[in-house]
């Protein structure tokens, strides 16, 4: 049987109607599965239990399955998933003040191999199917029943986004649909390390989503070294594109920072960080590095990150510190390992 999470809309209306149904079943099998997150055929009471039958036995309509739930006193909550060849990911969800915030993973590990985030150590597996990836909304959905306001979606899970796009557009074309998900693109960020086609691809079919450059250091030598898809993807020619194309772009860009101790912390490195995205509209999000017992790397002090922040602060730039939420359970910034030996991923939130 088919999965009918990897069906867009126009892709169900065109196999329903090869199945001799009307095709606007596809308005009601949509609202089941997507406003009202129910994948059981049978409770589909205002489809005929012909059509039902029919649908039940022509395509799976399961979610897939969650092996493991760890949360926390702050309303972080994570949960780890398998699919049914085995592998597995990991989502999280994160309570804010006003709102809740997903983070959902691409690809099962990752590629890029950055230096201080172990999700190299688990080693790239696939990349993830356009319904493994907005079926993370829905179970995460279920971990909050009755809950109606504001989501915040980030793609700043397992893997880089960018590298799985033909799955990632799909995908999002459903989460913001009206008879989708019907997520708002406004409350939607993608974190990349920064794959420049990707980026302007992505930008021309989502121009409302916000985009997050993995940044992590004030200069191209020093990227090199943390992120080897730098040597790659030049970070001159990122940051000359982010400049040339700021009158088009909806929002402000968000540099992510993850600060070592040590490495990229001290001020020199601020002023050099200062220097290097002058001329970008952009919030800076440092982020306190969250220590693996198997990395060599450490976390800065907090008045070591107090004074990095105020020196940005007065150059004029925006400046959130993020002390991850989720640290107890795993959840938080570097820290999704999706039952490897390592610990993954980039978790960081946009609160707005």
């Amino acid at each position: 049987m088919k999965w009918i999470y990897n069906f867009s809309y126009d892709e169900l209306k065109e196999e329903l109607a090869s199945s001799s149904l009307k095709k606007f079943v596809v308005d009601q099998v949509f609202l089941w599965l997507y406003g009202k997150n129910i994948p059981v055929v049978d409770y589909w009471t205002n489809i005929g239990k012909n059509d039902r039958t029919l649908l039940a036995g022509r395509f799976d309509t399961r979610l897939p399955t969650i092996i493991q739930t760890s949360g926390d006193a702050e309303g972080t909550k994570k949960i780890l998933v398998e699919f049914p060849d085995g592998l597995k990911i990991e989502a999280v969800l994160i309570r804010e003040k006003h709102h809740y915030t997903f983070c959902i993973s691409t690809q099962v590990g990752c590629p890029l191999n950055c230096a201080f985030c172990a999700t190299g150590r688990v080693g790239f597996k696939r990349n993830l199917s356009s319904g493994e990836i907005l079926s993370q909304v829905l179970l995460l959905k279920k971990e909050i029943p009755g809950y109606t306001g504001k989501l915040n979606l980030v793609l700043m899970g397992m893997g880089e986004p960018l590298l799985n796009y033909e799955n990632l557009k799909k995908a999002l074309e459903v989460i913001i649909a009206e008879k989708g998900l019907c997520i708002s693109p406004r409350n939607i960020t993608i974190s990349t390390a920064g794959i420049l086609n990707g980026l302007q691809r992505f930008e021309r079919d989502f121009p409302h989503v916000k985009i997050s450059l993995s940044l992590n250091a004030p200069n191209a030598s020093l990227r090199e070294e943390l992120m080897p898809i730098s040597k790659k993807e030049n970070l001159g020619r990122l940051l000359g594109y982010f400049r040339e194309t700021q009158r088009q772009r909806k929002h402000r860009v968000t540099f992510e920072y993850v600060m070592l101790k040590g490495i990229n912390d001290s001020i020199t490195d601020a002023d050099e960080l200062v220097k290097l995205v002058r001329g970008i509209p952009c919030k800076i999000n440092l982020i306190p590095y969250n220590e693996n017992e198997k990395m060599r790397f450490k976390t800065p002090l907090k008045v070591e990150v107090d004074r990095f922040s105020d020196y940005l602060h007065t150059h004029g730039y925006t400046v959130v510190v993020r002390w991850s939420k989720g640290r107890g359970i795993k959840s938080a910034c570097g820290q999704l390992a999706a039952g490897g030996e390592g610990e993954s991923a980039r978790i960081e939130i946009e609160g707005n």
